[in-house]
C-alpha cells in the first residue's frame, strides 16, 4: 500500500472492484435468463449464448485493455466505464425481451444456432465489452494507488468475492422479489454511485481541483434511475419489456421464479401456457390427439387400473383424461410451482376439474427427485400407469428422464401390467436420419431395463415399457373389446382408431425404418448419449445447414483427438525452440486451458448433482458460488504467498502439476459418489460442494501467479492482466460451447475429464519449457 493512498481512496476502490463482480454475476443471469426465453433454448444455445458473453469480456479486456493501458486511463475513466455500463443495461435488457421479435417477426417462432450467436453477439456486445475493459481498467488503477505488483491479483480475487455475493443475492433476494428491469435499475444505480465516489478521488499529486463535469454526469444520472427505481416508472417498464416480448398477443399473465419465466396468452377464451419461451399446455381446448392418445392408448394394456403418476405436462388435458378412469390416485410432479399459481390464476373448466379433484396430489418438485424418493422408500407406491410428458431430449436437466438409471427406478414404481410411457417426435412417411438414430436410442435404453417395450408410430411416436408380457402379445381385437367395454367417453379414441393405431403393417414399417440408421446406443447417466440424438435432430429442424457438422462433431471420440492434441504439443516445442519471442505464448496458453477446465468443472459437478439429486435451483447456485469461493481464496492465497518470481515459478508448475490430477481423480470421485447408493445426502452433497471449490481453488490460483510470470508484467501491469484475463475467458468461452452439448454426449464424464487432463499435461510442458528457458537466461 502506497504511504499517501487514504482511508477513502481504499474502501472506494475495495468497493467499486466488489461491485464489478457483483454486477457482472447478475447481470449475466439476468440476460441468459431472458435470452434463453425469447430463445426457447435447449442446450446448444444456452452454451452460444453463454459463449457470446465471454468471448465479449476476452475481446473488451485484451483489446480495448491494450488501449487502456496506452491512454493511461486512472479512476476518472474507471467511472467513466461504469457510467457506461449502467447507461447500457437497460436498453439492452428491452432489446432482450423483443429479439425474437425483432429478429423473427413473431415471439413464438424457434431461432436455429446460427441466427441465435449472431443475435446474442450483437445484443450483448456493449455490456460484454465494457465487462471485460473494466477489469483491465482496474488493474491499472489499483496499480496506481497499490503495490503494482499484486495488482492483478488483487483485483482478480474482489471480482470473484463479488461475484459470490451477487450469484447469492440474486438467487435468494433478486428472483423472488424483483422484476428484472428492478433488478437492472439496482444495478445501474450501484455504478453510479460507486462511479460519483471513484470521479471525486483526486489523482494522486495532483494539485488542481477536479472538474465539475466529473461530478455532476453520475451525480445526475445516478438521481434520474433513483427516481425510476423508486416511483411506478420501475413496474411500467417491466410491463412494457414484457409486452414487446409478446407483441401481437393479449398477455394474460408473465411472472419468473427461480426455475424460469411463466407466460400466458389468451386468443378468445383459449389460453397458452409457455415456459422459458415454449408451449406447455392449452386450455380449454387441449392437444385433444396428445391427451387422448397418450393416457388412453398405454391404459389399454392394464387391465384394471388404480393409481396414476404424471411426470410434468399434466395440466391441460393429461390429468382429466385420467380422471375418466375409477382411479383412487392420480400423483402429478411439477418443478415449478410459478405454473400451478398461473393455471389457478387463470382457470378454465378444464384446468378447475384437474386441479380440485380430490383424487389429484400434486407434488411441486423435480419429477426425478420425486421418483426417486418413492423408490426408495421401504414400500414403496405401485402405480398402474406413468406417464412421462416432457419434450425430447435437449438439455441434460431432461436428458436425466430418458437414461437407464431413471428407468430402473421408474420401473421400481410399476405395479403387475403397470405401463410407463413417453412421447417423441415421429412420422409414418420418413424418418430422418436423426430422428431414427433418436428412436433407436429410445429402443436401446428401454430395452436394457424393461423385458417387454412397444412403440406406436405416428407424427408423435409413443413408447411404452413393461414387465408384462401382455404389452407385446395381447391382440389388437382384445384391445378394442376393453375399449368398448370400458364405455370411455372421448372425441378422437374409437376402436376403428386404435385398430389404425396398432395395425401390424406400421409396426411393421417403423421396425424396418429403423434397422436403416445407426445401432441405438444406451443413455446413461453419466454418458448422455441421448442428449447429443436429441441435438441432432433439434438442428436438423432448426437449423438444417448445419446437420452434416453436428453430426461430425457429435462422432468425435477421445481416441480421434490423442493424435491432433500430439501434433499441437510437438508444434508448440518446436516452434518455442525456433523463436524464443514466442515462448512467452506458453503463460496465456496455460492460463487458457485451465478457463477451459474451471468453466468444464463447473458445468460436469453441476451436472453430477442434478444426476444425484434432482434439479434443485437453490442448490445449484450454491455450487456456483461454492466454485466462486474457491476461486477467490485461490487467487488470494497465491496473492500472498508467491513473492519471488523463482517462487512464483514453482508455484505456477504446481498448479499445473494439480489440475492434471483433480481432472485424473474428478470421474473417480464422481463415479464413486454416484454408486455409493448408500452413502447418505449429508455426505454426498458437502462432497460435491468441495469439489467445486476445489476446482475454483485451482484455477484461482494460477491467474495471480501467470500475471507475474508474464513477460512487461512489472512495466506494463493493465496490459498483462488484460491480455491474461482475455485468455481466461477465452478457453472458458470454448467449453460453453463445446462441452455440455458435444464432449459430455459423446464423450461421456470420464472421457471429457481426461480430454481435459490431456490439455493441461500439454500446457504444462509448453509453461515448464518456457519457464527453464527463462530461468535458465537469467
Amino acid at each position: 500500500m502506497r504511504a499517501n493512498t487514504g482511508l477513502r481512496e481504499r474502501f472506494s476502490l475495495t468497493a467499486a472492484f466488489l461491485l464489478m463482480g457483483f454486477s457482472f454475476s447478475i447481470t449475466q443471469a439476468v440476460m441468459a435468463r431472458e435470452l434463453l426465453t425469447s430463445f426457447a433454448g435447449n442446450e446448444m444455445s444456452i452454451g452460444l449464448v453463454l459463449g457470446a458473453w465471454l468471448l465479449l469480456e476476452a475481446i473488451g479486456s485484451g483489446l480495448v485493455g491494450r488501449a487502456i493501458a496506452r491512454r493511461g486511463m486512472g479512476a476518472a475513466g474507471y467511472a467513466l466505464l461504469q457510467c457506461l455500463f449502467a447507461l447500457m443495461l437497460v436498453p439492452v435488457l428491452g432489446a432482450a425481451y423483443s429479439v425474437r421479435q425483432w429478429w423473427a417477426g413473431t415471439p413464438v417462432q424457434v431461432l436455429g444456432l446460427p441466427a441465435t450467436l449472431v443475435a446474442a453477439f450483437l445484443l450483448l456486445a456493449p455490456l460484454g465489452l465494457v465487462d471485460g475493459a473494466m477489469f483491465a481498467a482496474a488493474c491499472r488503477v489499483d496499480s496506481a494507488y497499490r503495490q503494482a505488483a499484486r495488482a492483478a491479483g488483487r483485483v482478480y480475487v474482489a471480482e470473484a468475492v463479488g461475484g459470490i455475493a451477487g450469484g447469492l443475492a440474486f438467487t435468494f433476494l433478486f428472483i423472488p422479489r424483483l422484476h428484472a428491469s428492478q433488478t437492472a435499475l439496482i444495478l445501474a444505480a450501484l455504478n453510479l454511485a460507486s462511479a460519483l465516489s471513484l470521479a471525486t478521488l483526486r489523482p494522486l499529486h495532483a494539485r488542481h481541483p477536479l472538474p465539475r463535469a466529473k461530478v455532476l454526469v453520475p451525480g445526475l444520472l445516478l438521481a434520474c434511475t433513483l427516481v425510476a427505481l423508486l416511483s411506478p416508472a420501475g413496474d411500467a417498464l417491466h410491463r412494457q419489456f414484457a409486452a414487446w416480448q409478446w407483441r401481437g398477443y393479449e398477455l394474460a399473465f408473465y411472472a419468473n421464479s427461480v426455475y424460469g419465466n411463466v407466460a400466458a396468452i389468451r386468443q378468445g377464451q383459449q389460453f397458452t401456457f409457455f415456459a422459458n419461451g415454449a408451449p406447455i399446455l392449452t386450455s380449454p381446448v387441449p392437444d385433444v390427439a396428445l391427451v387422448e392418445e397418450i393416457v388412453h392408448l398405454p391404459m389399454l394394456f392394464v387391465r384394471e387400473p388404480k393409481k396414476a403418476l404424471v411426470l410434468n405436462g399434466g395440466l391441460g388435458g393429461v390429468i382429466h383424461e385420467l380422471l375418466k378412469y375409477p382411479l383412487e390416485q392420480v400423483d402429478y410432479a411439477e418443478l415449478d410451482p410459478l405454473l400451478i399459481e398461473a393455471v389457478r390464476r387463470r382457470p378454465t373448466p378444464l384446468t378447475e376439474a384437474e386441479l380440485n379433484d380430490p383424487r389429484v396430489r400434486v407434488a411441486q418438485v423435480d419429477g426425478r427427485l420425486l421418483v426417486r424418493q418413492l423408490a426408495g422408500m421401504r414400500n414403496p407406491p405401485r402405480y398402474d400407469l406413468i406417464v412421462l410428458n416432457l419434450p425430447y431430449p435437449t438439455t441434460l436437466q431432461m436428458n436425466r428422464f430418458y437414461t437407464v438409471e431413471f428407468l430402473e427406478m421408474a420401473r421400481q414404481l410399476l405395479a403387475d401390467g403397470g405401463v410407463f410411457v413417453f412421447p417423441a417426435p415421429g412420422s409414418l412417411s420418413y424418418l430422418s436420419p436423426a430422428m431414427r438414430d433418436m428412436h433407436n436410442g429410445f429402443q436401446a435404453t428401454l430395452s436394457a431395463v424393461f423385458p417387454h417395450i412397444r412403440a406406436i408410430p405416428d407424427d408423435v411416436t409413443y413408447w411404452l415399457a413393461s414387465s408384462s408380457e401382455a404389452l407385446e402379445s395381447t391382440v389388437v381385437e382384445t384391445l378394442t373389446t376393453r375399449w368398448r367395454e370400458r364405455g370411455i367417453p372421448s372425441q378422437l379414441m374409437t376402436e376403428f382408431h386404435i385398430q389404425l393405431k396398432l395395425s401390424e403393417q406400421r409396426r411393421s414399417w417403423f421396425a424396418e425404418s429403423l434397422t436403416q440408421g445407426e445401432t441405438g446406443v444406451v443413455n446413461r447417466d453419466l454418458q448422455p448419449a441421448g442428449l447429443r440424438q436429441g441435438l441432432a435432430l433439434w438442428n436438423e429442424v432448426f437449423s438444417p445447414e448445419l446437420t452434416p457438422v453436428f453430426r461430425l462433431l457429435s462422432r468425435l471420440s477421445l481416441r480421434t483427438l490423442v493424435l491432433p492434441l500430439l501434433a499441437v504439443l510437438v508444434a508448440g516445442v518446436a516452434a518455442m525452440w525456433a523463436r524464443p519471442r514466442r515462448r512467452a505464448a506458453a503463460i496465456p496458453i496455460a492460463v487458457a486451458a485451465t478457463g477451459f477446465g474451471g468453466m468444464t468443472a463447473d458445468l460436469l459437478i453441476i451436472f453430477a448433482f442434478q444426476v444425484y439429486h434432482g434439479y434443485v435451483y437453490h442448490s445449484i447456485a450454491l455450487l456456483i458460488s461454492a466454485f466462486m469461493a474457491g476461486l477467490s481464496l485461490g487467487g488470494w492465497v497465491a496473492t500472498r504467498t508467491a513473492d519471488s518470481t523463482r517462487g512464483s515459478r514453482q508455484w505456477f508448475l504446481a498448479v499445473e502439476a494439480a489440475l492434471v490430477v483433480f481432472w485424473l481423480g474428478l470421474p473417480v470421485a464422481l463415479k464413486t459418489l454416484y454408486h455409493a447408493r448408500g452413502l447418505p445426502a449429508t455426505f454426498v452433497e458437502p462432497a460435491l460442494f468441495a469439489l467445486n471449490a476445489l476446482a475454483g481453488f485451482l484455477v484461482g490460483a494460477q491467474f495471480p501467479l501467470a500475471n507475474r510470470l508474464y513477460p512487461g508484467a512489472h512495466s506494463d501491469a493493465t496490459r498483462a492482466a488484460g491480455m491474461l484475463y482475455a485468455a481466461d475467458l477465452a478457453g472458458a468461452f470454448a467449453a460453453s460451447l463445446l462441452v455440455s452439448g458435444i464432449f459430455l454426449p459423446s464423450f461421456g464424464i470420464a472421457q471429457t475429464c481426461l480430454f481435459v487432463a490431456m490439455l493441461k499435461v500439454m500446457s504444462g510442458v509448453l509453461a515448464a519449457a518456457f519457464l527453464r528457458g527463462k530461468e535458465n537466461g537469467a
